[in-house]
């Protein structure tokens, strides 16, 4: 009787070309019905993740976008730019409702806290910025970091932020008080690229300019899993994630190789390189059919990302130019990815188990 061997395959499902300049950040909204993407072109692109459709496109800024952040409830978008601003959108009429000043560097990073209530920013002015989303007001000033910040996340329950910066640090912050309540690093301390709370918030994942990939137990104050030989992490800030599915756990990264990087989650091991070599293609972006933002033929069942006919499906292998950004569906097996110029496109993989005999 032949064994059966169990393999997880990533296949491109969309190719979203909607940007001029490098994608620095793609974001799934929390239904997962939508994508959006912010670029160095100032601009950020709203996707429909089930066509590949582009809903609308929002301009306002001045200079290149870093990253975008979803309100919890979907009706607003955060942008943080390198014009020192962020902007406050609507998502459904695509109008710019606040301005936010008071940064005097290059805004690189936001995000909102669970109720929608508080907007987080980091600043090449190496500072971290707590905002009222109703008023646009800036709550709370911090001194953060002695390096530009490259992160800021809410834990689930709001009560604290995790914060990064190229000076190699990573530091925990209590919400209300804006006191710092935990400072983590590293014998070398490499410049830390970004960092995130795990989704029960015992931990924190960050990338380093070491091509590596930790999970801090914060608590105990010390790495407990290392996540490194799959991808290439040494000049440009790149983000990761969790990917939990009933495919398996994994940690998701980009790489300065062009491609994603899967690790399993607890084995530390590369599950996957996306694209892998039995992807195919010639990798020539003028082969690949890219989403224009007519839409697409049908209306596919909610719920499913299928593979578009026409003009939005993916024929060859993947990313030209390092891949910056990657995010995770909410609830699908599903990572978007947002690629450095020349490529500046956006791609959704889908993965899939292959049994082989």
């Amino acid at each position: 009787m032949s064994k059966r061997s169990r393999n997880i395959e990533f296949r491109c499902q969309k190719v979203l070309d909607g940007h001029s300049k490098a994608v620095a950040s793609v974001k799934f909204a929390p239904s997962g019905l939508l994508l959006a993407t912010a670029s160095a072109d100032k601009t950020v692109c709203l996707w429909d993740v089930t066509t590949g459709s582009r809903i609308s496109t929002l301009s306002g800024h001045t200079c290149g976008i870093s990253d975008v952040s979803w309100n919890p409830n979907q009706r607003y978008l955060a942008t943080a730019a390198d014009d020192n601003t962020l902007k406050l959108w609507d998502v459904e009429t695509g109008t710019c409702l606040r301005t936010l000043t008071g940064h005097t560097n290059y805004v690189f990073c936001c995000n909102f806290d669970p109720p929608g209530h508080l907007l987080a920013s980091g600043s090449f002015d190496e500072t971290m910025r707590l905002w009222d989303v109703r008023t646009g007001k800036c709550l709370r000033e911090v001194p953060a970091h002695s390096d530009p910040l490259t992160a800021v996340h809410f834990a689930y329950d709001g009560t604290m932020i995790v914060s990064s910066s190229l000076d190699g640090l990573i530091r925990l912050w209590d919400t209300q008080t804006g006191h710092c309540l935990k400072t983590l690093f590293d014998r070398d301390s490499p410049p830390v690229s970004f960092a995130m709370f795990s989704p029960n918030a015992k931990y924190v994942l960050c990338n380093t300019l070491d091509s590596r990939v930790r999970i801090w137990d914060y608590e105990r104050g010390r790495t407990v899993k290392t996540y490194e030989g799959g991808h290439v992490n040494k000049q440009f800030c790149m983000t990761s994630g969790f990917c939990t599915t009933d495919l398996g756990h994994w940690i998701v990264t980009g790489s300065e190789d062009n491609s994603l990087c899967i690790y399993d989650l607890n084995t530390q091991n590369v599950l996957s390189t996306v694209p892998s070599a039995r992807a195919g293609g010639d990798n020539d972006a003028a082969n690949v059919a890219a989403t224009d933002g007519s839409g697409g033929g049908g209306t596919p069942q909610h719920g499913t990302i299928p593979a578009s006919n026409g003009g939005t499906g993916c024929r060859s292998g993947g990313h030209t130019a390092p891949v910056l950004a990657v995010n995770v569906h909410p609830s699908l097996p599903v990572i978007a990815s947002g690629a450095h110029s020349p490529d500046n496109t956006v791609r959704m993989w889908m993965a899939a188990e292959v049994v082989a005999s």
